[in-house]
């Protein structure tokens, strides 16, 4: 599990993948993945309503 601080009106790119060198953020690494595996792996867009701290976690995340 990671805890992130998001800010109010900010958009962020939460890895869906697990691939990503960032994360939890998105790197967009599922694209060349994809290309590769004929898969369709996407980041999560959330934006926030207010500043906060968030617990994420993903199944794929190694």
């Amino acid at each position: 599990m990671k805890k992130i601080k998001i800010h109010k009106g900010r958009k962020y790119s939460i890895c869906s993948c697990g691939l990503s060198n960032t994360l939890p953020l998105c790197d967009n690494a599922h694209r060349k993945y994809n290309e590769e595996n004929k898969t369709n792996y996407k980041s999560v867009k959330i934006i926030s309503e207010e500043t906060t701290k968030i617990n994420i976690n993903s199944s794929t995340w190694k």
